[in-house]
């Protein structure tokens, strides 16, 4: 039988062949491979594990970074630097540090920034840590937004791709808007890890 005709997008465009549209590595394939599951096995830490001294800058850094690292093929930019900090205490995102010390609230929020700037400005993010503080202690938020990510990390990048039920004992509009930031940004991470699989790295122009 013979192939399909794919008609260009314009007059002047190259003619398509049918190779052009047959996708050479399929969604599946990406789902046993090793960024899958690096992804899949990621454990966020709870508030309670977070570290129960407090530490430098630098420290805070390099723990986040640790963390972090098994998601380093399914986002855009650094997670965090020292100058990020500053800037995030600054803006009032993060409380100043005491003698130049961290303690596992200031871990706790820098984590979820690390997260939600990947798909919220830092004025979005900064409006959703106001109605979080309005609602809720600071270890119950941290953790249901750990809970969440976890499980929408391991639901997007398992084999069925589905996410578990929320785990808020009680959804509120709060909530909501969590899992709605978590969701979003299992997409995202999914969408980066799959194009950089393939080998896409996009038109530096």
């Amino acid at each position: 039988m013979q192939a399909p005709k794919v008609i260009p997008m314009s007059d002047s465009s190259k003619p398509i062949t049918p190779q052009d549209v047959t996708p050479t590595l399929l969604p599946d394939a990406f789902l046993q491979s090793d960024i899958c599951n690096a992804v899949h096995a990621i454990h966020i830490p709870r508030y309670e594990e977070l570290p129960d001294v407090e530490l430098y800058r630098d420290q805070v850094v390099s723990f986040i970074d640790a963390v972090l690292r098994p998601l380093e093929q399914c986002t855009e930019g650094p997670w965090l630097s020292p100058s990020m900090i500053n800037n995030y205490v600054k803006v009032g995102l993060v409380p100043s540090p005491r003698k130049k010390l961290y303690g596992r609230e200031h871990i706790a929020r820098l984590l979820v920034i690390c997260f939600f700037k990947q798909v919220l400005s830092i004025s979005a993010i900064a409006s959703l840590f106001k109605i979080q503080r309005m609602t809720y202690e600071v270890d119950t938020a941290f953790n249901y937004v750990a809970t969440e990510m976890e499980n929408a990390l391991h639901g997007t990048f398992g084999p069925n791709g589905s996410l578990p039920n929320d785990t808020a004992r009680l959804v509120t509009r709060e909530s909501l808007l969590v899992r709605n930031a978590v969701i979003a940004f299992a997409a995202k991470a999914y969408l980066v890890g799959y194009l950089h699989y393939i080998g896409y790295e996009g038109d530096a122009s």
